[in-house]
């Protein structure tokens, strides 16, 4: 399996509009971050995680072509306002986008494109949706799915395990039944670490590496960064079973 990290920012990305910090005035490619996405590859099919708005640059970047489904983890603007772009793949492939997420996700998105689904005109082209309940899967297509709670804030959301991978893209809180869950079933994580001073609806870096270290897991990967380190300086500040990610970043994994 590749695992290609698509965006490694969060919301703002990075560089922030406006900012002056050294972050954002940083030449270093590794500390221009789109906002989140994730791709998945297995036996040739692509499975996406979540569709921020920087997801039409993000698969040119990486010339993917082709999209066989994606899983939208909550309706926050930074994981699906790129929905909109998945209408040329299904033009090209003559298909709907397959769209996995919980019932009240898939409400959501269906208020945010409302105009998808009105008798409206084409004119550009609108995208196609065949929403699939990802409460009720034990697989996507060759992976195979866990669901797990837990709380960006105070909204409770469905986490995943996709093969052991463990994929928290945005979080603050997993109490101990969910917590002994992913520790049974996972082998390493892709984790939100938003900076670092605490947060009230992500994962500080040092509340992440908290976390790794107490879930023995072989390797992490942080994902969701803000502007609060470079890449160069966390790499200093993690473990070597850690890793901080950048765009276009590829993992190999059995």
């Amino acid at each position: 399996m590749k695992i290609t990290i698509l965006g490694s920012g969060t919301s703002t990305g990075v560089p922030v509009l406006g900012c002056k910090c050294n972050v954002c005035l940083s030449e270093d490619i590794k500390d221009k971050r789109s906002r989140p996405g994730i791709l998945l590859v297995k036996n040739g099919f692509n499975l996406l995680i979540d569709a921020s708005q920087d997801l039409r640059d993000q698969l040119l970047k990486n010339r993917i072509e082709r999209i066989d489904g994606i899983i939208i983890t909550h309706a926050h603007a930074d994981h699906i306002f790129g929905l909109d772009d998945t209408r040329m793949l299904s033009k090209k492939y003559q298909k709907s986008m397959d769209i996995y997420c919980t019932k009240r996700v898939e409400k959501d998105v269906r208020r945010v494109y409302s105009y998808v689904f009105n008798n409206s005109q084409e004119g550009g082209g609108k995208p196609k949706f065949s929403f699939h309940n990802i409460s009720l899967l034990k697989n996507i297509g060759p992976f195979s799915l866990k669901l797990f709670d837990y709380y960006h804030g105070g909204i409770k959301l469905k986490g995943f395990i996709l093969d052991r991978i463990v994929i928290l893209m945005d979080g603050s809180y997993i109490d101990m039944k969910n917590y002994r869950f992913i520790k049974k079933y996972g082998k390493i994580i892709i984790i939100n670490s938003l900076r670092t001073r605490p947060h009230p609806t992500h994962f500080s870096i040092p509340e992440s590496i908290f976390l790794v270290k107490s879930l023995g897991f072989e390797k992490a990967y942080f994902v969701h960064l803000s502007d609060s380190l470079k890449h160069e300086d966390l790499l200093k500040m993690v473990p070597e079973n850690i890793f901080p990610t950048y765009d276009g970043m590829e993992i190999e994994y059995e």
